[in-house]
């Protein structure tokens, strides 16, 4: 019989055929046009010769299909996604190099030129954007500081404070080297999942004066993985010590004058900024204004699963699931969500072969046990997979 009507763009969307139908319907076409005695076996000439059309009719249908869904954020990929973000003024973030500012003490005055490298413990390398020339401080040592940028992208690059130094070229003038507060601005580049999401959020709060507008605005920058803006619209301070009619922005992530101009750029005109860091950047009118928030506060979390496998367990793979898995459940967590242990259940079992699993989490690995993890508004946990161990005790 022919095909059924009720395919391509309907009142419920765009209906694809299956290979099937579509392949019952040209053999139908074959039979009306030849008679009911030809053979449609799949070896024979008339069966490959609808297979081949139903195929290739099947294809077409299902790239109509992409095209549709391509319109809409919900379904969009790679580059329809790009596009569509596009439509709204919101684009991907691209991978993007980590920012940080050292402090340098040397033996007496000295002048370190730009380009020289710097480095951390576990390899991260960063190069000085500007010439840093040490003077003398009241105490009596030289300092200076300086900009360093990272030699890669990515935000393993948003290292913590007091984590870059080394430099790559010993020098016995310099006599120690640190950066005060984390990295930041490293990012990665956004994936479908990551970009759809945040495609979404800020639709529904677009980027503007409202405190939810300033996090769909500080959303957009490199580097920021999530932005919680508390409002305290009481005549008295709130429990966190916040002035009467207020806001407080938190900000996981992100480099600290592009968050401050960003915040200049959306903030409505007569509110109320808290928080203890204080950046002075200047307006659209070319005036200076004083911009206060805080950075979140990030809780490195450590793990230890011991399982009891089966013979379904893959032995080069199934390790790596188990912290990847675990990994991307904690780091998906917003400011001041609390992680319930009973949630990194599901995922763990969710990797093949695996019959007994017990987990224990904790912000150091002297104190992991099976508790949740509560945060505080400014509080949001994070891990790494190297962060987790994984004992598999038997098959």
């Amino acid at each position: 019989m022919p095909l059924s009507q009720n395919w391509g763009l309907t009142e419920n969307g765009f209906i694809a055929p299956s290979y099937e139908e579509v392949l019952d319907s040209v053999e139908d076409d074959f039979i009306s046009k030849f008679g009911t005695d030809i053979v449609l076996t799949s070896n024979s000439n008339f069966g490959i010769l609808a297979r081949l059309i139903a195929w290739r009719e099947t294809l077409m249908i299902q790239e109509l299909q992409k095209n549709y869904y391509s319109a809409f954020i919900s379904t969009a990929i790679d580059t329809s996604l790009d596009r569509v973000g596009s439509n709204i003024g919101v684009g991907r973030k691209v991978a993007q190099p980590a920012f940080a500012t050292i402090e340098v003490t040397t033996d007496g005055q000295y002048l370190i030129e730009t380009g020289e490298t710097f480095e951390t413990d576990d390899g991260y390398v960063f190069d000085l954007i500007k010439d840093i020339t040490t003077t003398q401080q009241p105490d009596g040592t030289w300092k200076g500081t300086g900009i360093v940028q990272s030699e890669e992208n990515g935000s393993m690059n948003n290292v913590a404070a007091n984590k870059i130094t080394m430099e790559s070229n010993p020098d016995d003038n310099v006599l120690s080297i640190t950066n005060p507060e984390p990295a930041g601005g490293g990012q990665d580049y956004e994936d479908d999942e990551t970009y759809r999401a945040r495609l979404l959020e800020e639709n529904a709060a677009k980027p503007g004066p409202t405190a939810w507008g300033m996090k769909s605005a500080l959303m957009e920058l490199p580097g920021v993985r999530d932005v919680n803006p508390v409002e305290n619209d009481k005549g008295v301070p709130n429990r966190w010590g916040d002035d009467p009619y207020s806001v407080h922005i938190y900000v996981l992530g992100g480099d600290d004058r592009e968050i401050a101009h960003t915040i200049v750029n959306h903030e409505a005109a007569g509110i109320t900024l808290v928080g203890s860091k204080a950046m002075d950047v200047l307006d659209a009118t070319g005036n200076k204004r004083t911009v206060h928030f805080d950075h979140a506060i990030e809780k490195p979390i450590y793990a230890k699963v011991t399982l009891t496998v089966n013979e379904n367990w893959n032995d080069d793979e199934g390790t790596d699931d188990v912290k990847a898995a675990i990994a991307e459940y904690i780091n998906s967590l917003t400011i001041g969500k609390t992680l319930y242990l009973t949630r990194l259940y599901p995922l763990v079992y969710g990797v093949d072969g695996i019959d007994e699993a017990t987990i224990e989490i904790g912000t150091n690995l002297a104190t992991l046990s099976g508790k949740d993890i509560v945060n505080e508004i400014n509080e949001a946990v994070s891990c790494d997979e190297n962060n987790i161990e994984v004992d598999v005790n038997g098959l």
